[in-house]
């Protein structure tokens, strides 16, 4: 067995300077975290298993009378076109579907916990699936009029991923990488987004733990050219791609290595949605130098700010100001529905525009799907269940309006210039621990 190793990165430093400041001056952000203080034990035991998770959506299914469809899109080592990663199929990968993919409806495709250690998304769409599976009048005039579908767990090994013999959900998948098995050179490189040692941020952010399973960042593994398979590219040119640092990075899209990415893919293909929405966390931020409110979400509408072209075929790939229109109104209306005086709900912000045609948002924007990036606070190795409840409300209620308004057709009165008056990513700010700047 592989001996698992701990790093420790003494931050006693850091803990003594947030201490002493929390007891001696007015609190950083309000309310004030939440923070998880060194060594405390994070409990995820409100939190779903992959098992937990299944089981409840087929009760759902089962309750809707006939309203919610669900389905395995796919599975973690198996994509709907054959791609195998390893021997076992893995994972299932579920997709709930209210109405089917009707172009004379609006579409609206959400997918949550992309990043294992993302768990209040998954939490948030199962409440959102068992709004929708009700008999409520609303929910009806909605779904007669928008077609909604939901992968609310789209890397279910990072989700269950075990350490000591204790659940430790980890942002990545679990895969190693074999050029070999792709007919490429036993000495290729691996896509820039590849973990190799399998490492995490430790609980509480206290350095770093290896847990010795290598994967990818499957948010970085999509391509505008949603047809891409790497195995069928001249492999002389993926190769000469891969091993040159120019080429292999983030300006670039990825390279469908896992079948978790291949299978969201497949469903965006099939779907052809209006709307897609992706649900992730991050850290922690103030609203602005005068205005210390905890940033309970932040939103985007922008994550491919230029034109792409594939290297390997040409073709070129650009957003549809049209689609970019109708995200930012999505955007501003998520960002109205969360405005109550001068509570902790409204403090929302922008997530910075960013061109990253490898993530499933940018990838998905290129091809005429308008997006929102909603970006909750904290993660499991800082958040735990804290605030559980409070945070599912920012994703959940925004998402309701949205489907109201593309039912109604009122989202078209939105002015999209609300959403570029939504202030910009801001005011970082520290919790008791280290904390790296991970993008989404």
């Amino acid at each position: 067995m592989k001996k698992l190793i701990k790093l420790a990165i003494p931050i006693t430093f850091v803990f003594t300077l947030v201490f002493s400041s929390s007891v001696t001056a007015d609190p950083q952000s309000r309310p004030n975290g939440p923070y998880v203080e060194n060594e405390q034990n994070i409990s995820l035991s409100s939190y779903m298993s992959n098992e937990e998770l299944y089981k409840k959506l087929q009760k759902l299914e089962r309750n809707s009378n006939g309203k919610m469809k669900l389905d395995i899109a796919g599975y973690s080592n198996l994509s709907p076109d054959g791609y195998s990663t390893a021997e076992d199929k893995g994972e299932p990968l579920h997709v709930v579907k209210f109405g089917d993919s009707d172009p004379d409806k609006k579409r609206v495709l959400i997918t949550t916990q992309i990043h294992g250690n993302e768990q209040i998304s998954t939490e948030a769409a199962l409440d959102i699936i068992k709004k929708l599976s009700s008999n409520g009048k609303e929910v009806n005039e909605i779904l007669e009029n928008v077609s909604i579908w939901i992968m609310p767990r789209i890397n279910p090994e990072g989700a269950d991923n075990k350490y000591e013999d204790s659940w430790y959900p980890t942002r990545y998948t679990h895969q190693t990488w074999d050029p070999e098995a792709l007919g490429l050179p036993a000495d290729t490189l691996a896509p820039w987004y590849y973990n190799e040692d399998g490492s995490e941020r430790a609980q509480n952010n206290n350095g770093r733990i290896v847990y010795g399973i290598p994967g990818y960042d499957q948010n970085r593994d999509y391509n505008p050219n949603l047809d891409l398979n790497i195995e069928d590219q001249d492999k002389s040119e993926v190769a000469d791609f891969l091993n040159s640092r120019s080429t292999n990075n983030s300006r670039y899209g990825g390279f469908y290595v896992t079948a978790e990415s291949r299978t969201v893919t497949s469903v965006f293909q099939e779907f052809q949605p209006d709307v897609f929405v992706d649900v992730h966390h991050r850290g922690f931020n103030t609203l602005s130098d005068e205005d210390n409110r905890s940033v309970p979400v932040q939103l985007a509408a922008v994550v491919a700010t230029q034109s792409y072209e594939d290297p390997f075929s040409g073709k070129k790939y650009e957003v549809d100001e049209d689609v970019l229109k109708l995200g930012k109104q999505v955007n501003a209306l998520s960002y109205l529905t969360l405005q109550n005086g001068n509570s902790h709900f409204g403090a929302i912000q922008k997530y910075p525009d960013v061109n990253l045609p490898g993530t499933a948002l940018g990838a998905f924007a290129l091809n005429d799907a308008a997006i929102m990036l909603i970006e909750i606070k904290g993660q499991t190795q800082t958040l735990g269940q804290k605030q559980n409840g409070m945070l599912k409300e920012t994703v959940k209620k925004p998402l309701y309006e949205v489907f109201k308004g593309l039912s109604d057709g009122t989202i078209n009165d939105v002015d999209p210039q609300i959403y570029d008056d939504i202030p910009v990513s801001t005011n970082r700010i520290s919790d008791p621990t280290t904390r790296e700047d991970d993008a989404f």
